[in-house]
């Protein structure tokens, strides 16, 4: 299972500007048509959970579309007077051509991640104001003809009232947080440097276990299909190291294989933005080993919604 976090640069708005990270976002736009040409190459299937602002074609449908407190119910859509007027003018935040390719790819889902990257558990955000953006971004969806199945939760925040808000709007699928304390769903200033030192090492080395899934009759108001690892990307000072951040993935994939369970793959297209060649080679070898894994044990490539009913991930690796 992969998932995909389509932002832009609507994901970073609240700490980062064109000029900090915009090399990353034109160049997550390039990385998405070569991970599209791999994913059909390789019969991978992707859930892309796209922010609404992302699909809007113009300002002006941006504005139109935005819930009655959108201004103030998202950092993410605060001085929108610096977004410019359509794709042609500001590739940093309008996508839809992107979204559209996407779309026409076999095997890959559109889910979404929101209509303005609204980070539910931060403070001031409440819970109608959530459902309020989300169902903006339902609607949308389904004005492009797509039955939306499928959330990511901006910056994986969420509980149980805003699951339940979902299941209201008609979604059936998300993608919840890894069985470990460092993971756990929580508002940004909880975000301690121990819990993202722990997440950063264990990239590399095994703190949390394989993090696999197995079909189960867990009862939730949403099917959840947990994450098992963040694709870190490329990073030069941290090369020497990608022999052990390729094997955490490998052996996770295999205890995967071995119970039937399911790994589960995600990062943002913008993260391989810089350094293209680099990442879509390590994202190759990842995919070596699953095509090795389809075919001598039968694992599969599925979209989010293409999931059964999930129980807890398995921490450790079967005896």
């Amino acid at each position: 299972m992969i998932s995909l976090d389509f932002e832009l640069l609507w994901g970073v708005r609240d700490h980062s500007t064109r000029e900090t990270y915009g090399a990353n976002v034109l160049g997550g736009r390039a990385a998405i048509p070569a991970m599209l040409e791999l994913f059909e190459k390789r019969g991978v299937h992707a859930t892309w959970a796209v922010v609404g602002a992302v699909l809007c074609e113009s300002k002006d449908e941006l504005l139109a579309r935005l819930p009655a407190d959108g201004a103030t119910g998202a950092a993410p859509l605060a001085n929108l007077d610096e977004i410019g007027d359509d794709e042609r003018h500001d590739p940093y935040h309008f996508g839809a051509s992107l979204a559209r390719l996407v779309a026409s790819c076999p095997g890959q889902e559109l889910g979404t991640h929101t209509f303005s990257h609204f980070c539910a558990l931060e403070p001031g955000h409440s819970v109608g104001t959530f459902r309020d953006d989300v169902g903006a971004a339902v609607t949308q969806l389904k004005d492009w003809g797509i039955d939306c199945r499928s959330i990511v939760f901006p910056r994986n925040q969420y509980a149980p009232p805003q699951l339940d808000a979902c299941r209201e709007l008609g979604l059936t699928h998300f993608r919840g947080n890894e069985d470990s304390w460092f993971y756990a769903a929580a508002p940004g200033a909880d975000q301690t440097k121990a819990r993202r030192l722990c997440r950063l090492l264990d990239s590399y080395v095994d703190l949390s276990g394989p993090n696999v899934a197995r079909r189960g009759d867990a009862v939730t108001p949403l099917v959840d299909v947990p994450a098992s690892r963040f694709l870190r990307p490329y990073h030069r000072r941290l090369r020497g190291l990608d022999g052990l951040r390729l094997r955490r993935i490998e052996t996770a994939m295999a205890a995967a294989a071995a119970t039937g369970g399911t790994f589960h793959l995600w990062w943002h297209p913008e993260n391989f933005g810089r350094d293209l060649d680099d990442n879509m080679s390590f994202l190759t070898k990842i995919l070596d080993p699953y095509a090795r894994l389809r075919d001598e044990s039968g694992m599969a490539s599925r979209t989010m919604s293409e999931m059964l009913a999930l129980t807890k991930t398995e921490r450790r690796l079967p005896a």
